[in-house]
């Protein structure tokens, strides 16, 4: 329940900016838009022997706001299903850990031709669901499992869009975790995502 709250509540905060941008004179448009597609997510860390890509889905709410007709930038509210699968010497087997997250995003955007444009900025995670059947130490000695790791996460992301004249768009883009997600592990998320979505006009 304390989850649907706070995805709510983002979700309250999102309609609210864009009504405020849409009546802010130096914004040369306002939009709100939905997205959602695939995540492609693993654990970066060299203390981590062969870790594996996990594949979940996200989706989110987002604005374009738009300074002038070729830049601007986008905010969003994003529930990520995230984690990966980890292989299991003595049980010879993958093992799915699963994070989710409420991620926000905050990217410059800009258009290179009509309907391309490139998206980058700063991305902030918040854990609001884990799962992990195991507990497996790393090479460094630390142990990984739902109780160690970190509530927050902050992340650099850059992506590409197309967006039609019809407000519908395709996206793909990366986000790299800059948090350790347990302490002193070296561990950092890794996603790659693509998804469709559309924009309001």
């Amino acid at each position: 329940m304390k989850t649907k709250q706070k995805f709510l509540s983002l979700i309250m905060i999102i309609v609210s900016c864009t009504t405020v941008f849409a009546q802010d004179d130096p914004l040369q448009s306002a939009l709100l838009g939905f997205k959602g597609g695939a995540n492609f997510a693993t654990i970066s860390s060299r203390n981590l022997e062969d870790p594996s890509f996990r594949s979940d889905f996200y989706v989110g709410l987002a604005i374009e706001a738009m300074l002038t007709d070729k830049f601007g930038f986008q905010v969003e509210a994003i529930y990520s299903r995230q984690g990966l699968k980890i292989n299991q010497q003595l049980s010879k087997r993958k093992e799915i850990v699963r994070l989710d997250y409420i991620q926000i995003p905050i990217l410059a955007k800009a258009y290179i031709i009509e309907g391309f444009n490139i998206q980058g900025g700063l991305q902030f995670g918040f854990k609001v669901d884990e799962s992990s059947p195991v507990t497996f130490p790393l090479e460094n000695g630390v142990d990984f499992n739902i109780d160690t790791i970190r509530s927050f996460d902050f992340q650099l992301t850059s992506g590409i869009e197309y967006k039609f004249k019809n407000g519908f768009f395709m996206q793909a883009r990366y986000s790299y975790g800059f948090s350790e997600i347990v302490d002193d592990s070296e561990a950092h998320n890794s996603v790659f995502s693509t998804g469709i979505g559309f924009m309001f006009y």
